[in-house]
């Protein structure tokens, strides 16, 4: 992989954690696939099981916004692999039934194919996860 593409894809990586963190959902729907794969592991399964398709990311999208408030989400570290890519990063938001705050690491893994995005799956902070639990009930 050459060094522009890699730029590129760092690129593509950094707008869609920008249009996350601003609700934009078309806008991260427009950076995937048609039939793009979206998984949650853990514990966190409940939360989001796997699905298939723009439509079922975008329901979890929505569904995710309007119960989260993203404040802040800090890139540590990405790291490309040919047309795959690991992200490390914190997240720092509100829920917005409680108005508690929260802060979480993610390790987030992402499949390109065409640009777009194929795969998506992120393993949360197992603390954040018994947290979140104590928030919902």
């Amino acid at each position: 992989m050459g060094e522009l593409d890699r730029a590129l894809t760092e690129r593509r990586v950094r707008s869609i954690y920008e249009m996350w963190s601003r609700a934009d959902v078309e806008g991260i729907l427009a950076a995937t696939a048609p039939n793009v794969k979206l998984a949650t592991t853990g514990q966190w399964t409940g939360a989001a099981p796997p699905s298939i398709g723009r439509e079922a990311l975008g329901a979890f999208l929505r569904r995710h916004h309007l119960e989260l408030e993203k404040i802040v989400s800090v890139l540590h570290e990405i790291v490309i692999d040919g047309d795959r890519v690991v992200v490390h990063r914190t997240a720092v938001g509100r829920w917005r039934a409680s108005g508690q705050r929260y802060q979480c690491d993610f390790i987030d893994f992402f499949r390109f194919r065409d640009g777009l995005v194929v795969e998506f799956s992120e393993y949360a902070d197992p603390a954040w996860i018994d947290a979140e639990a104590q928030v919902r009930t």
